[in-house]
């Protein structure tokens, strides 16, 4: 589905409603009387604006921005002396919107961009804990309270650990949301050869524990094995897929603090630079991941992944009601 283009289209359907519930509605004066038409017009303009902008920005940034506009409005119609209730004169439609759904609107954009975010999983990078069409829940506020668009933590709350699934912001494309697993932290060491992984000289135990098969979207079978690795005190899976290679090094892209990097037909060593994390994919042969394009900046961490709020595989299919409610572990 094209949601960029159903975006332009609540771009012009909104302004419409708008400009026809001028021209027949009756004069309002209180925010409360506001006509649904109206109502509907600003909802969609607000929609199709971010849907459109998020072509060019973080959507998580802009979703902030847009739930903002109806506090702004509501802010601009008491400077001009309008009031919610009780108005001697008509309450333009822009002024009732804002006076009616400021709350509301700032409420969700706080808690969205501060507190819990949802986010839903469009790949199988991070089987078998995360299958597509779960839908997730972030704890936006893991890893410091931060400035929309800087994302830059103004009260700390803590720092990423190993083990951690985390949801970031693709470094060659910061519009775009990532999710992986973190396993190097700033100043570590870290290699993955032979698909045995490595941090600061020790063996990361991973062990067979079972076998996995899942069709991808072209409909290829996968066949792997799951395998439980420890992270200290916490454990995860990750697959196996036997017969694959490592590292694909043709797959390998040019990247800042490359020079921290070795790589070899066998896999590939890494020094994590201070400020930096490195993350990859439990899917381990199926994952476009930081072996090949490099380290996640502090400023690029969105929140730490926490529960399955949902899992639908998407049309045809009932949802996966067992999965509700899983822990991310």
């Amino acid at each position: 589905m094209n949601w960029t283009l159903l975006a332009f289209a609540a771009l012009a359907v909104g302004p419409f409603l708008i400009w026809r519930n001028s021209r027949t509605a009756q004069p309002v004066y209180d925010a409360e009387q506001m006509s649904e038409g109206a109502l509907w017009g600003y909802f969609l303009l607000l929609v199709g604006a971010w849907g459109v902008l998020s072509v060019y920005a973080n959507p998580s940034d802009l979703f902030f921005v847009v739930m903002m506009v109806a506090a702004v409005l509501a802010l601009i119609a008491r400077l001009r002396g309008y009031k919610a209730k009780g108005n001697e004169r008509p309450l333009p439609s822009w002024a009732a919107f804002g006076f009616s759904n400021a709350l509301v609107l700032a409420l969700i954009g706080l808690g969205k961009t501060f507190v819990i975010e949802p986010m839903q999983i469009p790949s199988s990078s991070m089987r078998p804990g995360l299958v597509v069409g779960d839908f997730i829940l972030i704890n936006k506020s893991a890893y410091g309270v931060r400035i929309p668009f800087l994302n830059q933590p103004i009260i700390p709350t803590g720092k990423p650990e190993r083990g951690d699934v985390v949801v970031f912001r693709y470094p060659l494309d910061t519009k775009t949301n990532y999710i992986k697993r973190v396993i190097g932290l700033p100043g570590d060491k870290v290699e993955y050869r032979n698909k045995q992984l490595t941090v600061n000289g020790q063996h990361i135990d991973s062990i067979p524990v079972g076998d996995y098969r899942y069709f991808e979207a072209q409909g290829n079978e996968i066949a792997a094995v799951v395998m439980k690795e420890t992270f200290g005190d916490k454990t995860h899976q990750t697959l196996n897929e036997m017969g694959k290679p490592t590292l694909n090094p043709a797959g390998v892209i040019p990247f800042r603090y490359l020079e921290n990097c070795q790589y070899d037909e066998t896999g590939f060593a890494c020094a994590v630079p201070q400020g930096q994390y490195l993350m990859l994919g439990d899917n381990r042969d199926n994952s476009n991941d930081g072996r090949y394009w490099g380290f996640v900046p502090d400023d690029h961490l969105t929140g730490r992944a926490f529960m399955i709020w949902m899992s639908w595989p998407g049309w045809g299919h009932w949802p996966e009601f067992g999965r509700i409610g899983t822990h991310i572990q």
